[in-house]
């Protein structure tokens, strides 16, 4: 009889949890843009990433994503925490963002509005191109939210190039001062004159930085995206440049993705953990 139930009761909880998932799934209106650095000096954005384009595409919000560029740090060795990267370094992580961002494309594609990404180092002005087209698009009914995960040059040279009267309908979603304070070019207060909305939903390392055994169970998952994630989370604890990383994987910036898709400002999730991703990537 115990043997008969069990398999039942496991049905049960996991339609519950998928049920759970897909209730949550209430992003808002508009658009999405990604900017993220990664190529200094901490690499969490090479398993972020992956996880970010693996929550659109779980959650079905893959046409949302208009803009992908990474390396926004636009000159990584001015770099003004403790920690510092070198040129050979700093040359590997530009390689590996640009494999893994076209990579987790393909996964988890297709991303029908996304003409492309962006090395922002060796493109610079094309992605600041892009993302001021995006902004420039943007309306009261479709509004562009920029994920800041690094940076805010490129941000910041994007809006300057944009019409003033598209700027009041860009929200930038930020997890952490260690990116608004970090910009080369533009300070955060100057990225807020431009008068965007400004989304502060708390530092998402709190929850998304975990012991790498969190995360067994997407090593080797039948789904190669998943698998993915995991090979990139390994990568990026192992990156040997900053030692905050070892025995750590951390997908944090996406959970400012996972605020969006849960709700954003009205009742988004600011506190995601491992478990959350975990269920609506298994949606």
């Amino acid at each position: 009889m115990i043997r008969n139930v069990l398999p039942l009761l496991l049905a049960i909880a996991f339609s519950s949890c998928a049920e759970k998932s897909a209730a949550d799934i209430s992003p808002p209106i508009g658009r999405l843009a990604l900017v993220i650095d990664g190529n200094s000096p901490d690499p969490d954005d090479i398993g972020a990433t992956p996880t970010m384009l693996g929550l659109l595409s779980k959650a079905g919000l893959n046409d949302r994503l208009v803009h992908l560029s990474h390396s926004c740090d636009l000159d990584p060795f001015k770099n003004k925490g403790k920690q510092r990267i070198d040129v050979p370094n700093e040359l590997r992580r530009q390689k590996i963002l640009h494999e893994l961002s076209g990579k987790s494309i393909e996964l988890f594609g297709p991303f029908n509005n996304l003409t492309t990404y962006y090395n922002c180092r060796t493109d610079q002005q094309g992605a600041v191109n892009d993302l001021r087209d995006a902004i420039n698009a943007s309306t009261a009914e479709d509004p562009l939210w920029i994920i800041e995960a690094g940076e805010p040059d490129v941000i910041g040279y994007a809006l300057e190039a944009s019409r003033p009267s598209s700027r009041q309908h860009v929200h930038v979603v930020s997890h952490h001062p260690a990116n608004d304070n970090s910009g080369d070019y533009f300070t955060w207060q100057q990225i807020l004159d431009f008068g965007v909305s400004e989304h502060q939903i708390g530092d998402q390392n709190v929850g998304l930085q975990t012991p790498t055994q969190t995360w067994d169970w997407a090593r080797n998952h039948s789904h190669a995206g998943i698998a993915y994630i995991w090979d990139m989370l390994a990568y990026a604890e192992k990156d040997g440049v900053v030692k905050f990383q070892t025995n750590k994987f951390d997908c944090s910036d996406a959970g400012m993705v996972f605020w969006w898709i849960t709700g954003a400002n009205r009742g988004g999730n600011k506190y995601s953990k491992p478990s959350d991703i975990k269920r609506m990537l298994l949606l």
